[in-house]
């Protein structure tokens, strides 16, 4: 049985017949079988099992060669090209690459989302903070803005006194019958400036108030013909300085109407300084006065009507402010230019009654005291004396005043018309024009102008070779250094700024009237008198003069380096200085007041004559040594500079 066993264990193949024989040697031994049988029938079972045994071996022997020829046919990994995949691939060996790569991706993960949390701390940090500082920075704000609101309010406080002493004093001045026209012009002039500057009071004191009650309409029972003609009064200089048509239309003697009287004053003061302003002189201005109806009910009316330039052609200064004025008040405002003819018309309509203004935010006060007024005497007398257009010397130097305000222009004309022969114009571009027609010894120009500017129109009159040596000087109300550098880098001599001192700008320009003829005469003099003294170079006044003497220092210098060459022209000196001849033409001309012949030949005549007085040389040799060919023409030349022959110069002069 344990050789059953044991067959059965190692050959599975032959477990059918074992089995067979395990049941016959079972049912022989239940029927008690012979021995010879038994040994008989053993040794078949032991025959078969070597049979089966050998088989067993040549089938194993055939599979196992089998498998290793396919081995050898199968191909290795070196062999298999990285194009073809591998059939079997290793799932092991990927399945610890991929539990690696998680294993990567999580440590990853985990870093980043540190680095999330350290991030957002950060961010929340850096929020705080900054929340911290812009709370801060608010407190400071509020601070200053409460410095701020409290020096405004302390500053219009403070005006409020010396503008109540200034009109008190002018207003009794105005009326005095005693003072001549002069100063009763002068006078009126400065009371209705004062005027503005009380408006202008009022409008920073609105502004900080915002919608208080400060800024609220305090109506009040006037007459608007009679407030119109006072605020007309106070132009009577400027409309006759003008030799304006100047007319007052009413339909009645009186209109009463609910009025603010000081907002009413300002806007009528606005619009007859902006029409005063736009029109030119023997132009036209009517001042209607009216009642109208409009949409039933009844409105009284006053408009200013001018023939000057058109609304899109100026600037007319405060008419939003009255615009705003007159909604508040449910009244109208209205600016349009007149059809088929130049012009604009300013109307201001307002209701009549108290009735239409019960349901809005305004105050009902008494009537306050109006302006000074102007008796009929007084205001001929005005007129009459600015109209007298005082006569104007016919020699001496020429002033150029470039200003948009008639009143600037006015005053400096009357000012300084002893010292110099005054010619005007209203802004840069005809400032430019007129310059070039007039050649001005000096020129005031004002900054902010229509058309052009006070920079443009001083870099043009230096850019033109007929008005480049002409000396400038910017006077203006901008006090910022910014501006000063840009006047002076324009072309200026000199920038004032407003308001001004009238003896600080007549001192200005007597000496840079002086300088540059100065300039001219050391340029075309000998450096040493007859007298035997030495002419002395002027000290420069400014930074441009220093530039300037360096420039024609160099240009004297090559001058004189070919005075004996007759062909030395101005190209070859343009060629020398490495510039264009019309650049070379407006330096030399701007600092020297010379053209570059003129100049040329004075340095040429200017040698001669220091030759001369050294007595070395003879006239003919003189002549050579600078530059002459023709010894009539160096004597013409030499006595146009010097007055005598040259065989003259330097000569004691016989009695």
């Amino acid at each position: 049985m344990e050789k059953i066993d044991l067959l059965q264990k190692f050959l599975p193949a032959g477990a059918i017949l074992t089995g067979s024989a395990t049941s016959l040697m079972a049912a022989n031994e239940s029927e008690a079988a012979s021995p010879d049988e038994t040994s008989y029938l053993l040794c078949i079972l032991i025959l078969l099992l070597l049979i089966i045994c050998g088989i067993s071996i040549l089938l194993y022997r055939i599979l196992k060669q089998k498998i290793g020829d396919k081995q050898e046919q199968k191909p290795t990994s070196a062999q298999i090209p990285p194009s073809v995949p591998v059939p079997y691939p290793d799932l092991r060996v990927e399945n610890e690459e991929l539990k690696q790569s998680v294993d990567t991706l999580t440590v990853r993960n985990r870093e980043m989302q540190q680095l999330m949390v350290n991030k957002i701390k950060e961010t929340d940090n850096w929020t705080i903070e900054q929340e911290a500082k812009y709370k801060e920075a608010l407190n400071k704000a509020a601070e200053l803005e409460k410095i701020h609101n409290s020096f405004f309010v302390e500053a219009v406080h403070e005006m409020r006194t010396p503008l109540s002493l200034i009109l008190g004093y002018l207003s009794q001045l105005v009326q005095n019958r005693e003072l001549d026209r002069l100063v009763s012009t002068q006078v009126l002039s400065a009371y209705r400036n004062t005027l503005a500057l009380q408006d202008m009071m009022y409008q920073l004191q609105d502004i900080r108030h915002g919608d208080d009650v400060a800024n609220h309409m305090r109506l009040a029972r006037y007459d608007l013909v009679e407030i119109t003609k006072q605020m007309c009064d106070l132009f009577v200089d400027w409309i006759a300085m003008n030799n304006i048509d100047f007319k007052i239309n009413t339909q009645t003697s009186v209109l009463w109407m609910m009025i603010d009287r000081r907002k009413m004053e300002y806007a009528l003061r606005t619009l007859l300084s902006n029409s005063l302003k736009n029109t030119f002189m023997y132009g036209k201005i009517t001042v209607n006065i009216f009642v109208v109806k409009k949409d039933g009910i009844a409105y009284g009316a006053v408009s200013i009507q001018d023939d000057g330039l058109n609304e899109q052609e100026n600037t007319r200064i405060g008419l939003k402010q009255i615009r705003d004025m007159a909604e508040s008040v449910r009244a109208e405002f209205t600016l349009e230019t007149l059809p088929g003819q130049e012009g604009t018309c300013c109307t201001v309509m307002g209701p009549l009654g108290k009735h239409a203004l019960m349901d809005l935010p305004v105050e009902f006060v008494e009537p306050d005291a109006g302006l000074v007024k102007l008796n009929e005497i007084q205001k001929e007398e005005i007129s009459g004396f600015v109209q007298l257009v005082p006569q104007k010397k016919e020699t001496g130097k020429k002033l150029l005043v470039i200003d948009d305000s008639d009143q600037i222009r006015w005053f400096l004309r009357h000012a300084l018309n002893k010292e110099y022969r005054i010619v005007e114009a209203r802004d840069g571009g005809e400032g430019v024009e007129v310059a070039k027609k007039e050649r001005p010894d000096a020129i005031l120009c004002d900054v902010m102008m229509p058309v052009k500017d006070g920079f443009t129109a001083c870099r043009e009159i230096r850019t033109n070779p007929a008005t480049c040596q002409t000396v400038v000087i910017m006077l203006t109300a901008k006090v910022e250094n910014e501006d000063v550098i840009a006047g002076i880098e324009a072309g200026a001599d000199d920038y004032i700024t407003k308001p001004f001192d009238l003896e600080v700008l007549r001192s200005k320009l007597m000496s840079q009237i002086k300088r540059r003829e100065q300039m001219k005469e050391f340029y075309t003099q000998p450096s040493e008198l007859p007298g035997g003294g030495p002419l002395v170079m002027p000290a420069p006044l400014n930074e441009i003069e220093v530039a300037g003497n360096a420039f024609m220092d160099k240009i004297m210098k090559t001058i004189e380096d070919h005075l004996d060459d007759p062909c030395f022209d101005a190209k070859y000196l343009a060629d020398e200085m490495s510039m264009s001849i019309p650049t070379l033409y407006r330096k030399v001309k701007a600092f020297s007041n010379c053209s570059i012949l003129e100049l040329t030949r004075g340095v040429r005549i200017k040698r001669a004559a220091e030759l001369i007085l050294q007595q070395k040389y003879s006239i003919i040799e003189v002549c050579e040594m600078v530059g002459f060919n023709d010894m009539a023409t160096f004597r013409k030349r030499f006595i146009e500079q010097y007055g005598v022959n040259p065989s003259q110069f330097g000569q004691p002069v016989r009695v």
